[in-house]
């Protein structure tokens, strides 16, 4: 009976425990940068051929809040670039590319709050708060667990072992679905704009006579639009733009315009024709595998389950140690052992390491372990380059400031 009625007090000691580990993890998420949602989804692009411009979604009927769920839910709002806009300012059109072109569009600091878990101090400071902490909360158990008594034994050696392994399962899931996000990424969103490139290119040779000059200009708009959508709008403002005024869909139009003016009679550019419909087919493809895999991303839920088996671990190791705990036999106090203090202050800070290190990668546009988009840039580059050798004049939706411009 009286090892029974020692069982709810022993499961109360252990979710006490878990109380300081938890709070260090969850803490330390917050210094991360969170996800801006006063921007405005920009959709104001029309088609070049077009004289009225397509209606605007209007985002004022919403409260901040409702925005914050809606972003938060979606991933609508986040900010995504995938390079920098400074080769597209109007005063780089015709510069010369540099490497400095192809790195990424904001380069962290060490004071950066989005780096701040990485550095040594914080590192350090996690674990000198376990180290510290850990003997006033072995005082504060000691006394209520009783050493003699078998419960304490079967909690250590049944129940933490079975945490141990969901814990190490789900951090092998965490790791594995994030690294593969970011994989599919960076490989889509560079076979994306490699074709990008080639459609530029071959839609403008298909359109170089005079009498095509109004779509060879569409076509070289609409490409530079989709250049801009990548460089620095958001996920829910490329939506918007393939729902009033798809970029691909102009490109496509001014095809079908090609081919009507040809009566179907398309002799030596029947094979450009064919290709260009190829293409333009698999970037529709590519754009929405893009986009679905940027709407990816585990839940905040998923990170409060990975903290919590994190704190349930260190409690039951807490637990293990109270046998190694010594008594001061003139003050009575109760004191762990220095290695017992050691490992828990290092295993906390490994699971909070760990904790922070999954929240930055499911980021991708954010934090310090980014997608390399360097690729990606380079063919958007190259893009812009065949438009400017053309001697098209288009607008790539930038000013001299690299702010986005809302196109007239």
């Amino acid at each position: 009976m009286h090892s029974r009625s020692l069982l709810p007090s022993y499961l109360s000691c252990f979710l006490l425990v878990s109380l300081l580990p938890f709070l260090l993890i969850q803490c330390s998420g917050f210094l991360h940068r969170r996800p801006c949602i006063c921007s405005l989804i920009r959709c104001n692009a029309k088609s070049p051929l077009d004289a009225s411009p397509p209606p605007q979604p209007n985002l004022n009927d919403y409260s901040e809040q409702e925005m914050s769920v809606f972003s938060a839910s979606t991933r609508l709002l986040l900010d995504r670039r995938y390079a920098k806009n400074s080769p597209f300012k109007p005063a780089n059109i015709d510069a010369t590319p540099t490497i400095f072109d192809l790195s990424p569009p904001r380069k962290l600091t060490s004071s950066d709050p989005e780096r701040r878990w990485l550095s040594l101090q914080f590192r350090a400071a996690v674990v000198v708060t376990a180290y510290v902490l850990f003997p006033p909360l072995v005082r504060v158990i000691f006394p209520l667990i009783d050493q003699s008594n078998f419960q304490v034994d079967q909690i250590v050696s049944s129940f933490v072992p079975g945490i141990a392994i969901l814990f190490g399962t789900l951090c092998s899931l965490t790791a594995n679905i994030l690294y593969q996000r970011q994989a599919r990424l960076q490989q889509t969103a560079s076979e994306e704009a490699s074709l990008l490139a080639s459609i530029t290119q071959d839609s403008l040779h298909l359109l170089r006579r005079p009498e095509h000059e109004q779509l060879r200009v569409a076509a070289a708009q609409s490409a530079a639009d989709y250049i801009a959508i990548l460089v620095g709008d958001s996920r829910g403002s490329e939506i918007m733009r393939v729902c009033l005024s798809d970029p691909v869909m102009e490109i496509t139009n001014c095809v079908q315009e090609f081919e009507i003016w040809c009566d179907d009679d398309l002799g030596n550019s029947g094979a450009l024709v064919s290709n260009l419909r190829t293409s333009l087919s698999e970037i529709g493809v590519l754009r929405a595998r893009r986009l679905s895999d940027e709407a990816l991303a585990l839940p905040p839920t998923h990170f409060l389950i990975l903290g919590l088996l994190s704190t349930l671990i260190l409690a039951g190791f807490l637990l293990a140690s109270l046998g190694s705990v010594g008594i001061d036999p003139i003050t009575g106090v109760a004191s762990p052992s220095f290695e017992s203090n050691v490992l828990f202050a290092v295993l906390t800070g490994v699971y909070t390491l760990f904790f922070n290190f999954s929240r930055d990668l499911n980021s991708p546009f954010a934090g310090v372990y980014q997608i390399r988009r360097s690729q990606t840039a380079s063919y958007l580059i190259k893009t812009k380059r065949v438009i400017v050798a053309a001697g098209i004049n288009v607008d790539f939706g930038y000013d001299d400031d690299g702010n986005r411009q809302q196109q007239q």
